[in-house]
């Protein structure tokens, strides 16, 4: 394996980005947490409160560990990066389970192995692919973003499976020891890739950076646009049956929401690639703005069964936004910033991903959805001028 000067791949292209692939497992075991959180409440006894808290905490150390992590790989290769974050996961998974409590539970699993290592196991994965792959930023950042979204497929059945014979103290404790192992065999095997040429461009601070306008613009569309979405994953199995759908709908809703999230990502991260993340930003703004109108116009009286189309609709939005970061990243930021630019953007995404939530259980589902698809559409007419 070659690496030319500029950190870009002169051989061996394929294998790194396969190696990448089990980041995306690792780390996107917090949307495992639906099949994680009843075990713990039915074995130990935690609030649902708490475990609600739990889930919660993980976006919010997310955003300064992404924006951090941005800065970041001006001085850090994304290799030595992804070892500070398997690191993170190793340690705080530990940390998480040997005391038997829920904060140093909180405090190692939820804060330190899948909030502060996901958001530096992202920005160091999207770093991979700007160096090796410029071109094929978009749809090769959405498949990665696609795999983290959809990683419960596999690690939600496989700690069901763990925990009806060890219960899941042990389960997870296996699940996370498998998971470190994996990484680290996979961290071995992926190419040296030196740090941003500081010379080059030098770092510029973070007011700098939200003087651009479009980058203004760019955070206060994923900030308005985005919480609906996470509100409707926290949500949808309790609202299906509000509308009155059975569980089976339930199941079939949630479903549609997961597997659209990961088409979202791939997909407008493809379209960003072929026209732009720009144009992407628009689309993919749209079908969340028509997703939130089918959901005021159900929600106000509108035959339920128009409801049908919202899971998917949702989840390729709410996917979409996070999928055609990448490439916006690259358009609203330039002169070898991209990586910066990517990290403000995708915190910013994290933080809606923990207001949504936060909002329906403060204020009540229905009063929660409600608000957020305003804020949808408005979103969408928005972009139409935004720079």
């Amino acid at each position: 394996m070659m690496v030319s000067a500029r950190g870009e791949s002169t051989g061996w292209r394929w294998p790194p980005m396969l190696l990448l692939a089990p980041f995306q497992f690792i780390f996107g075991l917090i949307y495992s947490w639906g099949a994680i959180a009843p075990a713990i409440h039915a074995q130990s006894g935690w609030p649902r409160a708490t475990l609600d808290l739990a889930f919660s905490l993980t976006p919010l150390a997310l955003l300064p560990a992404v924006v951090l992590a941005g800065h970041g790989l001006r001085r850090m290769s994304p290799r030595a990066m992804l070892a500070v974050a398997l690191g993170c996961f190793t340690i705080g998974g530990a940390v998480g389970l040997v005391f038997g409590d829920s904060l140093p539970f909180m405090l190692g699993y939820s804060i330190v192995a899948l909030g502060i290592g996901a958001g530096l196991s992202t920005a160091a994965c999207i770093a991979v692919v700007a160096r090796l792959y410029p071109q094929r930023r978009g749809v090769l950042g959405g498949a990665l973003l696609a795999l983290y979204g959809m990683s419960s497929v596999v690690s939600a059945p496989l700690f069901e499976s763990l925990n009806g014979h060890f219960g899941w103290r042990a389960a997870l404790a296996l699940l996370l020891g498998l998971y470190a192992a994996l990484g680290w065999l996979a961290w071995a095997g992926l190419p040296v890739l030196p740090a941003q040429d500081v010379h080059l461009a030098p770092r510029i601070g973070m007011r700098t950076m939200l003087g651009h306008r479009s980058m203004r613009w760019a955070l206060g569309l994923v900030l308005i646009a985005a919480p609906l979405g996470s509100a409707s994953f926290a949500t949808v199995g309790h609202l299906t049956r509000q509308l009155g759908f059975g569980s089976s709908f339930a199941l079939v809703a949630v479903a549609a929401m997961a597997i659209g999230n990961g088409l979202g990502r791939l997909g407008f991260g493809a379209l960003a690639d072929v026209r732009g993340g720009r144009f992407s930003r628009k689309v993919v703004l749209a079908v969340n703005a028509l997703a939130a109108a089918i959901l005021l116009a159900v929600l106000h009286g509108l035959d339920a069964r128009a409801f049908a189309l919202y899971p998917l609709l949702m989840g390729l939005a709410f996917g979409g936004m996070a999928g055609k970061l990448p490439a916006l990243a690259a358009h609203v930021v330039k002169d070898g910033h991209a990586e910066t630019a990517f990290g403000l953007l995708f915190g910013a995404f994290a933080l809606a991903s923990f207001l949504g939530p936060l909002a329906s259980a403060a204020f009540g589902t229905r009063e929660a959805l409600e608000g957020f698809a305003v804020c949808a559409i408005a979103g969408w007419l928005s972009a139409l001028v935004a720079p």
